[in-house]
C-alpha cells in the first residue's frame, strides 16, 4: 500500500480536500511537509514523537542537526515534479526509514514537498543479522581445520574449503569443482552408491569410514559426516558435510 501508485493517487485527491491534515495525523507513518526554502510547514504527531516539534525550522536542522542541506537531499527533484522512493538512515534517532517524497500542490499554485516515512529499522537490523551470520558461516567454512563441502546429488562439488583441497592434494578450487566424485574421489565406485543409499534413507551419515583417493591417485582413509539437502518440493538435490 505504502509504495503503490494508488497511495499517491489518494494523496493527490487529498490535495483537493482539506481534511488531509486529519488523515495525516491518524497515520502511524511519519509525515512532514516542507516549503521550497526547506522550512517545515507541518509534522504529524508520529513525526513529533520521534523528532520533537520543529514546525517553522529548517528540515535539515531537524533531521540531520545540520546548518546546511542534508547530503542526501533531493528536494529540487521533488519541487520539479518528481516522486522519489528510497531508504534513509537518520542518525539523530538511530532509525532507518523507507521514505516517499512527492510534490503537493497548494490552492495558490505553490508547490510543497510531502514526505511520508515508514520505520524499517527492525527489518534492517534483521537483514544485518543475517548478513553477519552468513559472514560468520563463510569464515567457519573457510577456516575450520577439517574438510567441508557441498555437492550435488549427481556427483559434482559445488563448494569446498581449503582444508579439503589440501587433504586431497588439489591447489586449485576451480579444478576440484570439475571432478567426478564417483570416479575421481572414491577409491571404490560402489562406496559412492553405498553412501548415497545410507544418506538418502536416514537423511544423514555420521562417521562413515571410506576410502578416497588424492589427486595423484594415492588412497586416503577419511571419516565422513554429511546430511542431505532438499529443494522446496522435499526432493534430495545434494549433500553437505
Amino acid at each position: 500500500f505504502f509504495a503503490t501508485s494508488r497511495y499517491e493517487e489518494q494523496l493527490i485527491m487529498m490535495e483537493k480536500t482539506s481534511p488531509m491534515i486529519t488523515i495525516f495525523q491518524a497515520m502511524l507513518d511519519h509525515v512532514y511537509i516542507v516549503k521550497d526554502d526547506y522550512t517545515i510547514e507541518f509534522m504529524n504527531d508520529s513525526m513529533v514523537k520521534d523528532f520533537g516539534e520543529a514546525k517553522g525550522e529548517k528540515c535539515y536542522q531537524l533531521l540531520n542537526q545540520n546548518v546546511e542541506v542534508c547530503p542526501w537531499c533531493r528536494a529540487k527533484e521533488v519541487f520539479g515534479g518528481g516522486t522519489i522512493r528510497r531508504e534513509i538512515y537518520f542518525p539523530k534517532i538511530d532509525k532507518t526509514f523507507y521514505v516517499l517524497e512527492m510534490p503537493l500542490k497548494n490552492p495558490d499554485g505553490t508547490i510543497l514537498k510531502l514526505c511520508v516515512c515508514r520505520d524499517i529499522t527492525q527489518r534492517k537490523k534483521r537483514e544485518e543479522k543475517i548478513k553477519s551470520s552468513e559472514a560468520d558461516y563463510k569464515r567457519l567454512f573457510e577456516n575450520v581445520g577439517c574438510g567441508v563441502y557441498i555437492s550435488s546429488k549427481e556427483g559434482k562439488f559445488l563448494n569446498a574449503n581449503k582444508a579439503l583441497l589440501t587433504m586431497l592434494g588439489y591447489e586449485n578450487k576451480e579444478e576440484f569443482l570439475k571432478i567426478d566424485i564417483k570416479k575421481d574421489l572414491y577409491l571404490k565406485v560402489q562406496d559412492r552408491r553405498t553412501f548415497q543409499e545410507m544418506i538418502e534413507r536416514e537423511g544423514q551419515v555420521i562417521n562413515y569410514e571410506v576410502d578416497f583417493k588424492r589427486k595423484d591417485g594415492t588412497p586416503i582413509v577419511i571419516m565422513l559426516t554429511s546430511h542431505v539437502l532438499y529443494d522446496s518440493q522435499g526432493d534430495v538435490v545434494g549433500y553437505e558435510g
